[in-house]
């Protein structure tokens, strides 16, 4: 994902760009933001921009090895952990993401504003919600004590941390707090209500607003080939949320 492909936000970009030029990024990043925000693809972008071989002054290369495989989100130095359940029929008790990560990356790689509802679905496990267990937990924990095997820098993006139950937040807590050397956290988050405390207060904040509509209308002009007109009206209804524009253009 490169920060040229996220709708405006400007902002927030240039300031993730500067920490990294300037070697002073946390060790545990929230990226929150309301749903169609783009605090998705900006964690992405910014992983991508960490492990570049290449980087350049306002994005990766795009071309180096490690560009080439987080575009396909199969850096093997990038950990990704969602929301998972077992599906009807599976024996798995204990599911990980790791179980679920070609449909994860297939999900995002068709549409990086996806949000949980959409991503529900397309796991079909029916009427079960995903959350991120402690079994999930623990295999963050064991695959970081392994050395990194490209790059100088992990990252391990966490969507969604709002799932987190208590048991595996517990087991998360040390490890956000005191990372190994070169490791990094992105918690991409929706509703702060809903997150644990004992989390957010181990994380930097990097709030992502609404998308601006001058934004949203230039991105619907470009990437749906709507008229001036039909791309104002839609953004009005989407208000800042792309997953929402998006549905109703593909629609």
């Amino acid at each position: 994902m490169f920060f040229a492909d996220i709708i405006g936000q400007q902002a927030v970009r240039q300031r993730l760009i500067a920490s990294a030029k300037e070697g002073r990024v946390s060790h545990a990043l929230l990226f929150l933001g309301p749903e169609g925000s783009g605090n998705l693809p900006l964690a992405l972008a910014f992983a991508q921009y960490m492990v570049c071989e290449n980087r350049g002054e306002s994005d990766s290369c795009g071309t180096c090895p490690s560009c080439v495989k987080m575009n396909k989100l199969v850096h093997p130095d990038v950990t990704f952990s969602f929301p998972v359940a077992t599906r009807k029929n599976e024996k798995n008790d204990k599911p990980k993401s790791v179980d679920y990560v070609a449909e994860w990356r297939k999900a995002v790689l068709e549409n990086p504003y996806l949000n949980y509802n959409e991503w529900v679905v397309q796991l079909d496990i029916e009427n079960k919600q995903g959350i991120i267990n402690v079994h999930e937990a623990a295999d963050i924990v064991s695959r970081l004590s392994l050395t990194s095997v490209e790059s100088p820098y992990r990252v391990v993006l966490i969507w969604y941390p709002e799932r987190l139950n208590t048991t595996a937040a517990n087991k998360l807590l040390k490890i956000i707090e005191e990372p190994p050397d070169n490791v990094f956290f992105f918690l991409v988050a929706e509703q702060f209500d809903l997150l644990l405390p004992t989390i957010t207060s181990r994380t930097q904040l990097v709030k992502v607003n609404r998308i601006d509509s001058p934004d949203m209308i230039q991105a619907l002009s470009v990437r749906h080939e709507l008229n001036p007109s039909t791309a104002r009206k839609l953004a009005h209804r989407a208000d800042g949320n792309y997953y929402e524009a998006f549905a109703i253009a593909a629609a």
